[in-house]
């Protein structure tokens, strides 16, 4: 059968196809949709397979590698810097091997799209000592999450799959080969010396065994991938060298510039049988190495000739592949006069329009009652979540990695006595990585607020699920456990009540001497199952208004905007009717209720 799917959408049905019967998965753009097409597609069949949204990726890691260990055929997904987090379970798990087929997805965000980084998911693969699949497409990667996981079953090992954002988001017209699902009983065989990861003596053996391991797949890889192509390569004098979505770039650029060369497509970009390219590669008087997003492949045959790429300054070094990158790079090693993908240059630039919280979101009026009470001198730690866009409210001075805002307070409250500490962290995040450091903090008599915005959902990513939704848990039962009890604010949807309880949280900070935690129940205004807004819609009484630009510059809703006069007006495209600029926000009273 033939379907249009996502990159994503693509990997779901791939999986399935090689017979995965489990998988775990925690969210992150560009990976998000993986597992939610998983778990759509199980129901839809009615499939005797078991999914899930896990807590932090290191908890989807072990549950789905468990399910391995038993002989299911299992998969865990995320987005390149959740491998980071997962990472210490990678290593091990990579000695250790696995009975049933395991394959990783781990999706990168060349372009840093939608993440803190632009780093590359296969050196994690190349550094555990595990082979990594670079798809260049969605039918490519349909096709690679199926080889994924018959490769890891036939050596016992886990596999990488490293789909990147414009495979994940990009459509294609999918072929998918009829199939029928067959789930594997999964059963435990205790063998000590295998399954627990114990110094020296078990692990020097499996060691050697993992080497032994690499050694056979680099052979796969050379037979396989590599050995059909280089016998049908035509002698050109340039060879092109690419890998995941650069290579569909570099076909396409080549038949729009009528370019003459010969193309080498790497699938497995490690363990790469750079002995057995030794030949080829130095036989062109040029070779060219276009990948994303560092120079993996580059690195490893960079010895053998004439190779050029992102080391020798030829090929772009940071941000994600174009036509007019891959253009440019061969423009300036001379093989192309024009680069045709460079359009018309204008002579106006559009102004920027930075990323906003939506309208009527509860985050924008906490940071607002935060920064009126805390002020300028305040630091304020925050993460990773669309509260990160409080940094347009200046009430986010820091944003490191999932949790961080929590540890980061604790060092300031060390090092920076003179200043109030208000950290900020949605309720995934907190349960994803901040509650250990809340205990640091309990425990090392760290002052500081923090504040926990819970709106029972992990909304940046799409609304997915969050423990506290899917089962019963609660974060102020967690929080009380921790050692601290916190205040608690059902947002109502007025900055006077949200005012107060900051108010409240500042005197009770003042007297503490260790941190203090502020929940805020509040609600994402897309989640249709538990919001329904008031349906107070706002508008400007201009002749109240005098243009003072406080909503603007303090509040930043999105409907806000400036018209010709000067002054504030509602956009009634945008407003969604939230009212909460209806009292306590203007200092003119300028807002007033628009009776649709």
């Amino acid at each position: 059968m033939k379907k249009t799917l996502l990159g994503n959408e693509a990997i779901a049905w791939g999986l399935l196809y090689a017979g995965v019967d489990f998988m775990a998965a925690y969210p992150g753009t560009p990976s998000s949709e993986i597992l939610e097409t998983y778990q759509k597609l199980i129901k839809q069949m009615n499939l005797p397979a078991y999914a899930e949204w896990s807590t932090n990726e290191k908890v989807a890691y072990e549950v789905a590698y468990a399910a391995a260990i038993t002989g299911k055929r299992a998969a865990c997904g995320m987005k390149m810097v959740g491998l980071n987090v997962a990472s210490d379970a990678m290593m091990s798990s990579a000695y250790i091997g696995n009975r049933g087929g395991f394959l990783i997805i781990s999706a990168d965000d060349p372009g840093f799209y939608s993440s803190q980084t632009e780093q590359d998911s296969r050196y994690f693969a190349k550094f555990a000592r595990i082979p990594a699949l670079d798809p260049s497409s969605p039918q490519d990667a349909f096709r690679l999450a199926v080889v994924g996981v018959n490769l890891s079953e036939k050596f016992e090992i886990p596999v990488l799959l490293r789909p990147v954002l414009r495979v994940c988001h990009g459509r294609q017209i999918v072929e998918i080969p009829d199939f029928e699902f067959k789930a594997k009983k999964g059963s435990f065989e205790r063998d000590i010396e295998r399954w627990a990861a114990v110094p020296r003596n078990p692990r020097l053996k499996q060691g050697y065994e993992l080497l032994r391991k690499l050694r056979e797949i680099s052979e796969f890889n050379y037979e396989e991938f590599l050995k059909p192509q280089i016998e049908k390569l035509k002698g050109e004098e340039l060879l092109i060298v690419a890998s995941g979505t650069p290579y569909a770039y570099v076909l396409e650029v080549l038949e729009d510039t009528g370019l003459k060369a010969d193309v080498l497509k790497v699938d497995m970009p490690t363990p790469l049988p750079v002995d057995r390219l030794k030949e080829v590669i130095s036989s062109y008087s040029t070779v060219v190495v276009f990948e994303e997003t560092y120079p993996l492949i580059e690195e490893q045959i960079k010895h053998l000739g004439n190779v050029k790429g992102k080391l020798t300054g030829d090929v772009f070094e940071i941000d994600e592949a174009t036509h007019e990158r891959v253009a440019e790079s061969l423009q300036k090693l001379g093989y192309l006069k024009k680069n045709v993908y460079v359009g018309k240059k204008y002579d106006k630039e559009l102004p920027p329009r930075a990323p906003s919280l939506c309208p009527g979101c509860p985050h924008r009026t906490v940071f607002y009652a935060m920064k009126r009470v805390f002020g300028n001198k305040a630091i304020y730690p925050s993460d990773i979540g669309c509260y990160t866009l409080g940094l347009n409210q200046k009430a986010v001075d820091t944003v490191l990695c999932m949790g961080a805002s929590v540890g980061l307070a604790c060092g300031f409250s060390k090092s920076d006595t003179e200043k109030p500490i208000v950290a900020t962290v949605g309720d995934s995040t907190f349960l994803h990585a901040g509650i250990p450091p809340l205990i640091d903090a309990v425990a090392n008599k760290h002052r500081f607020i923090l504040v926990i915005m819970d709106n029972s959902t992990v909304a940046m990513t799409g609304l997915q699920p969050t423990p506290e939704r899917i089962g019963n848990v609660s974060i102020p039962k967690i929080v009380e456990g921790c050692g601290v009890k916190p205040l608690i604010l059902n947002y109502d949807g007025t900055i006077k009540s949200t005012l107060e309880f900051f108010r409240k949280v500042k005197e009770t900070y003042e007297k503490a001497n260790g941190p203090v935690v502020a929940v805020v129940n509040e609600f994402c205004t897309f989640d249709k199952e538990r919001v329904k807004l008031p349906g107070k819609f706002a508008k400007v009484d201009q002749d109240k208004c005098t243009g003072c630009g406080h909503c603007i510059r303090e509040f930043g809703c999105p409907a806000f905007r400036w018209n010709e006069e000067g002054k504030v007006e509602v956009d009634p495209y945008f407003c969604v009717g939230c009212g909460v600029c209806l009292s306590d926000l203007c200092p003119f009273d300028a807002f007033v209720e628009d009776k649709r």
